[in-house]
């Protein structure tokens, strides 16, 4: 068995999106596109306040972008798995397996937020994401239950969490090393009146949905990984479980 490690993950999971750059992009432009329609028709007029105004450009649009992001792990899963193996499967298939892990990466996602809302919750947030990283992947490709789902991903990643905390790391280093380089400087530069608001917050948005997208794709890729350092399973092995 090979060890579960981070940086074989995280080349992985570039090369997996590589190679499928066009179908897992389209699949987030169609998720986030209800999203950047908002952004792009609402009109600034509308809002009663420059507080309101900030509220419905740039507050309400990321969480509903968080909210319909967590749909990406599931249904990218069979796809990574069958590249992981050399074998392109459509993209409708794998969002139809998909559907299986969908309730397990929802929950991840609000109980997460929630924590996130408490002092010191942050932290716990941050365990319970290594600790079920992949639930919904788990979900997919075993046909397991929620509560399953949630103690496979316990099982799986247990003694790897380390790892698995600095995959995710990294990529969040990523993203904040972007905003604050980046997209912060462009809001400093909006009016007291936030008539400029529409630009920054459809970059906001754009580099967040990227982060998200590759998450998902990260997700995938660490269950494959972790079924072949814990069950020995190689990636041909894996992906038998679909047929």
């Amino acid at each position: 068995m090979n060890d579960f490690k981070m940086f074989n993950a995280l080349g992985l999971s570039f090369k997996s999106w590589f190679r499928n750059f066009v179908p897992f992009t389209l699949l987030a432009v169609l998720l986030y596109a209800p999203v950047v329609l908002w952004i792009v028709l609402y009109d600034p007029t509308r809002a009663s306040s420059p507080e309101d105004l900030l509220n419905k450009m740039f507050l309400w649009p990321i969480y509903f972008l968080g909210g319909i992001s967590t749909l990406l792990s599931p249904m990218l899963t069979y796809r990574v798995i069958q590249d992981l193996n050399g074998v392109k499967v459509p993209m409708w298939t794998s969002v139809k397996f998909g559907v299986r892990g969908i309730i397990p990466a929802m929950i991840l996602a609000i109980v997460v937020n929630i924590l996130q809302r408490i002092p010191g919750g942050g932290i716990i947030g941050a365990v319970l994401t290594c600790v079920w990283f992949v639930a919904a992947p788990a979900a997919v490709a075993e046909q397991l239950g929620v509560a399953a789902s949630f103690s496979r991903s316990t099982a799986l990643t247990r003694d790897r969490r380390w790892g698995i905390f600095g995959l995710t790391f990294l990529i969040g280093l990523a993203l904040i090393a972007m905003l604050f380089g980046w997209i912060i400087p462009m809001f400093k530069e909006v009016d007291m009146n936030l008539t400029g608001l529409r630009r920054p917050s459809l970059l906001f948005v754009g580099s967040m949905g990227v982060f998200q997208l590759f998450m998902g794709i990260t997700q995938a890729v660490s269950y494959a990984l972790l079924r072949q350092d814990k069950d020995g399973l190689n990636h041909a092995d894996l992906a038998k479980v679909f047929e």
